[in-house]
């Protein structure tokens, strides 16, 4: 990687240096679990380079570089959710634009929680930033699923879960990764916030297979007691 700043001219640096950390077979495993992205388009960059690579890139010139960043790699979107979170917004504004201009570049699980979980800027706009995203939960299933995540990641505390499982009580969408954003946030909660959450459980107007999804999920974790599981499979038969 070049210790300047990446431009136009010189960002095939940044593809030869992508294409030099790339794992053929961890390619092959990943591809695997980003279904929708093709195959042709994954590298096989580890999890750990893109980040040190990220923050190579947030040293020098971060917001040229989500001006030139592309979008033929999947690990080229990767690094700019990852760029995107190390950047200090000037402003609330600013952190919107932020969030806003990442949204056209979600378009699997893995990019969307990568920026997901490392939008920890929020903090200093939180409030304002929770009723930002709720425009989000109008647009398309990727944008649905950024407003999830962000409230999984961010907001599963007293002062905003009940305001966090009405967002996702009326989210009603057939696209699968959308469910498994609310069925994974429904089990969360419940580990976070067990009381409102159960109070959810009994309930809600979820779709019954993200209601089902959510159960399993919940079942399936050590952080949730033996006699609330049991508690909710009752719940899932009835």
């Amino acid at each position: 990687m070049p210790t300047e700043k990446l431009t136009r001219d010189n960002y095939h640096i940044l593809i030869d240096e992508l294409k030099a950390s790339a794992d053929g077979k961890y390619r092959d495993f990943h591809a695997s679990l980003v279904p929708n992205e093709e195959k042709d388009r994954i590298l096989g960059v580890r999890m750990p380079r893109l980040r040190e690579i990220g923050k190579e890139i947030s040293k020098t010139d971060p917001r040229g570089f989500l001006k030139i960043c592309g979008d033929d790699y999947y690990e080229e979107r990767l690094l700019r959710a990852i760029v995107t979170c190390l950047i200090k917004p000037a402003d609330f504004a600013d952190l919107c634009a932020l969030s806003d201009g990442m949204l056209p570049y979600v378009n699997s699980w893995a990019v969307c929680d990568t920026f997901c979980s490392g939008f920890k800027k929020i903090k200093k706009y939180r409030a304002e930033f929770f009723d930002h995203i709720g425009e989000y939960l109008d647009g398309n299933e990727w944008e649905q699923r950024v407003a999830l995540v962000i409230m999984l990641c961010h907001y599963l505390d007293s002062e905003y879960i009940d305001r966090v499982l009405e967002r996702t009580d009326r989210v009603h969408s057939g696209a699968y990764y959308v469910k498994m954003a609310q069925a994974w946030l429904m089990a969360t909660a419940l580990a976070k916030c067990p009381e409102p959450a159960l109070r959810y459980y009994e309930n809600n107007s979820l779709d019954r297979d993200v209601f089902n999804k959510a159960v399993q999920k919940a079942v399936e974790s050590r952080r949730i007691d033996d006699e609330t599981k049991k508690y909710l499979r009752a719940l899932q038969s009835t």
